[in-house]
């Protein structure tokens, strides 16, 4: 397995963030990177810092998106949004360094969820496809 950053797919998720109004998300602090040489039948991975890692290294909380190739750039690209949509949404509104699971009491990510947001995503694009949204946070 090797890793190469990815600032298009950066470039993609700080548009869905702005989009989708996810201020709980700080751009500056997830990281993109495109990942090869993978078994897994997965399109792409969200990586969390747990706690104890920030207290050790002295950093904040931070997410790093995988990219699998070569399956994610076979998607199309509505579908390859819904996967980076999917990715978001297992971040919680702590912004913690923590992922959320795919079912908890209060929420449920899978298709319908992603979708729910894809629509809103979508909407948001055209009402604004100039706009430039700021992160929320310094960085």
């Amino acid at each position: 397995m090797y890793w190469n950053q990815c600032t298009k797919t950066h470039a993609r998720l700080r548009k869905i963030i702005g989009a989708l109004g996810f201020t709980h998300v700080d751009p500056s602090r997830i990281f993109c990177v495109r990942g090869y040489g993978s078994t897994s039948e997965a399109w792409a991975r969200i990586w969390g810092l747990p706690t104890l890692w920030q207290q050790v290294l002295g950093t904040r909380p931070a997410y790093v998106v995988e990219i699998i190739e070569p399956e994610f750039s076979r998607l199309p690209p509505a579908e390859q949004d819904r996967v980076l949509i999917h990715e978001l949404l297992h971040i919680p509104r702590t912004f913690s360094g923590a992922i959320r699971p795919h079912r908890s009491p209060t929420f449920r990510i899978n298709r319908r969820t992603v979708e729910r947001f894809y629509q809103r995503y979508i909407a948001n694009s055209r009402q604004h496809p100039h706009r430039r949204r700021r992160s929320p946070h310094p960085g």
